[in-house]
C-alpha cells in the first residue's frame, strides 16, 4: 500500500512539473511573438542624372546608367534622365553607355542618404575610322584627323575569351580637352606616392574595337600598338609627355609603365602625340602638374552657407580640373595649377552658383568673397564654348527691362539687373557664362556673336555649344547645317511668369544684325 501511495504522488509531481513545463512554453512563445525585430539597413544613397550627345546636345534615350561591378542599372528616359536607388555610399564609379557612343565613366563619393542629382553626362559618338585583319593587323587613320592606330598582327583578342569573328573595325572618339575638360573620365588625376596628383591633358582619344559580331576586341596582354593622338590643349605642349590610360575598374588614370609620346607633325602642319601603347581603349597625352591650394566658400544669398556641395575648379589657361566638396561651414580647398587662372563654381545637385575667375600664385591663395547660390526658382546659369577659331565668339543676354549684359556692360549678380557675365573670353574655346540671380516677369533673350567677323569657320563650323541650366534641368543647344549662317545666332528665349515659373524657349535661328526687345517695366517674380 505504501508503495502505490509514493508512486501516486510521484505521478502527481510529475503531472504537476509537465503542467508548469508546458506554461512556460507558453509563455515563451508569446515573449517571442511579442519581441520586434529590427530591420538592418544598409547606409546608401541614390543618383540622378542626365545624358546627352556631346555633338549635338541631344537628350539620349535608353542609354544605360550602371554602377561598375554591381547589378544596378537605369536607362534614361526620353529627357535623357535616369535615376538609381540604394547606392552604396563611398567611393563609387558610374558607367553610362549606348550603342553608337564611347563609353563614359564619372566617379562620385557619396555618403548615407544623399540624394546627388545634377549630374550631367555628355557621350561621345563613334567614328568608324577602318576595319583590319586581326591575323595581319594594319592601319588606320580617322578621316579628317591625325588620331591613328597601328596594329600588329595576331595582336587582338576578344574581351569574353571567344574567337575573333570577322575583321575587326577600328572607331574613334576624340575628347576636345581644350574646349570641353569635364568630358574626361573619373576625375582626371592620378596617385602619386599615394597622393592625388591633377593631370594635364594635351589630348586624349577613345579607340572602341569590334568583331562582326560586335564583340569587344582588345590588345593581347603584352602586346604594343602605335597610336597618334591629336593635340587638344590650352597650355603650351611639352616636347615629349608620359602617356596615361583610364582604368575603369578602379576609376583613375594610370601610367603607362615608362612609355613617352612625341609631338609631331604631319605635312599640313596638325600637330599630334605618337608612340606606342600596351592598350586600345582610353588613352591620354597628359602629365602631372605643381599644385597650391585655392581656399574659399559657398553660400546662398542670404548668407546661409552650403555644406556637402561639389566645388569644381577649371583652369582657363590649362586644359585640367580638380573637384572637392564644401565641409560643414560650406568651406573648401582645392588644388590648382601653379601660376594660372582658373574659373571656380560650385554645385549643390541641380543649383549652381557664379563663377569666378581667379589668378593662381606659387602659394595659396583665398577667394575675396564666397560663391553665391540662389534659390532654386531663380536659379539660371548659361555656359558657352566654342572651338580654336573664330578666336572671339561673345554672350549676350537682353532682359525683359531692356538690360543688355555683354562685354561692354557686365551687369551685376545681387543687384539691378541681378544678371551677370561672370566670364568673358577672348582667346579660343571659352567659356563665357552668365548667371541669373533674380528673375523679371517677361522674356530673355539669349544669342551669340562672332565677334572675329571670320567665317573659316564661322559660328557653325567652330562649333559652339550653349549648355542652360536651369532647376528644370539642363538643355544643351548648338547650330544646326543650312543656309544663311551669319554672325548671329540666337539660342533660346527664357519666359518668366509671375510665379516665377520658367519657360524656356528654343529659337536656333541666324540672325542678320543684333536683335532688338520692346523693354518693359521692372517687375520681379515671386513664388
Amino acid at each position: 500500500m505504501a508503495y502505490l501511495k509514493n508512486f501516486k504522488q510521484l505521478s502527481l509531481v510529475i503531472a504537476l512539473s509537465m503542467s508548469l513545463v508546458a506554461c512556460n512554453d507558453s509563455n515563451n512563445d508569446q515573449d517571442q511573438k511579442n519581441v520586434v525585430q529590427t530591420p538592418v539597413v544598409t547606409p546608401s544613397a541614390s543618383i540622378a542624372l542626365q545624358v546627352f550627345d556631346n555633338s549635338t546636345g541631344i537628350q539620349l534615350t535608353t542609354a544605360k546608367v550602371s554602377v561598375l561591378n554591381t547589378a544596378l542599372s537605369a536607362d534614361t528616359d526620353a529627357e535623357g534622365k535616369a535615376e538609381l536607388k540604394k547606392v552604396t555610399i563611398g567611393r563609387t564609379v558610374l558607367k553610362i553607355s549606348k550603342a553608337g557612343y564611347a563609353d563614359q565613366f564619372i566617379t562620385v563619393d557619396l555618403v548615407d542618404k544623399q540624394e546627388l542629382s545634377g549630374l550631367l553626362v555628355q557621350l561621345i559618338p563613334l567614328q568608324l575610322g577602318g576595319t583590319v585583319s586581326a591575323a595581319t593587323g594594319g592601319t588606320v587613320t580617322l578621316t579628317g584627323s591625325t588620331a591613328q592606330v597601328i596594329i600588329s598582327p595576331n595582336s587582338l583578342k576578344r574581351t569574353d575569351g571567344q574567337a575573333i569573328q570577322g575583321n575587326v573595325s577600328v572607331s574613334f572618339a576624340l575628347i576636345n580637352t581644350a574646349q570641353e575638360i569635364r568630358n574626361m573620365p573619373g576625375d582626371l588625376s592620378t596617385q602619386i606616392n599615394n597622393v592625388r596628383s591633377p593631370l594635364e591633358s594635351f589630348g586624349a582619344m577613345i579607340v572602341d574595337l569590334r568583331d562582326s559580331t560586335g564583340a569587344k576586341v582588345e590588345l593581347i596582354a603584352n602586346q604594343l600598338a602605335n597610336i597618334r593622338i591629336p593635340l587638344m590643349a590650352r597650355g603650351t605642349p611639352p616636347s615629349t609627355i608620359p602617356l596615361y590610360y583610364f582604368d575603369s575598374q578602379r576609376g583613375e588614370w594610370l601610367q603607362d609603365g615608362t612609355r613617352v609620346l612625341t609631338l609631331q607633325s604631319d605635312t599640313n602642319g596638325n600637330r599630334f602625340y605618337t608612340g606606342s601603347s600596351t592598350t586600345l581603349d582610353t588613352v591620354n597625352a597628359d602629365v602631372p602638374y605643381q599644385t597650391t591650394n585655392v581656399t574659399g566658400c559657398l553660400a546662398e544669398a542670404n548668407g546661409k552657407r552650403v555644406a556637402n556641395a561639389q566645388i569644381l575648379l577649371e583652369g582657363k589657361n590649362y586644359s585640367g580640373y580638380s573637384t572637392v566638396k564644401t565641409n560643414a561651414n560650406g568651406e573648401f580647398t582645392i588644388l590648382a595649377k601653379q601660376n594660372s587662372i582658373v574659373l571656380i563654381n560650385g554645385q549643390n545637385n541641380n543649383l549652381r552658383s557664379n563663377t569666378v575667375e581667379h589668378t593662381v600664385l606659387t602659394a595659396n591663395t583665398t577667394l575675396n568673397e564666397c560663391l553665391t547660390l540662389t534659390e532654386p526658382s531663380q536659379n539660371i546659369t548659361v555656359r558657352l564654348s566654342w572651338g580654336q577659331n573664330p578666336q572671339d565668339i561673345d554672350s549676350h543676354m537682353i532682359a525683359p527691362d531692356g538690360s543688355h549684359i555683354y562685354y561692354q556692360n557686365e551687369g551685376a549678380l545681387l543687384q539691378h539687373p541681378f544678371l551677370n557675365l561672370d566670364v568673358d573670353d577672348t582667346d579660343s574655346y571659352g567659356p563665357e557664362i552668365v548667371t541669373l540671380s533674380k528673375l523679371m516677369v517677361g522674356e530673355y533673350h539669349y544669342f551669340v556673336h562672332n565677334y572675329s567677323g571670320t567665317s573659316n569657320p564661322g559660328i557653325l563650323g567652330s562649333p559652339i555649344k550653349v549648355e542652360l541650366n536651369s532647376l528644370k534641368g539642363t538643355q544643351i543647344f548648338t547650330p544646326t547645317i543650312g543656309s544663311g549662317e551669319s554672325f548671329y545666332w540666337s539660342a533660346f528665349k527664357i519666359k518668366v511668369a509671375e510665379n516665377c515659373d520658367v519657360t524656356v524657349i528654343p529659337t536656333k535661328q541666324w540672325l542678320s544684325a543684333e536683335p532688338t526687345v520692346a523693354a518693359s517695366a521692372v517687375k520681379y517674380c515671386s513664388k
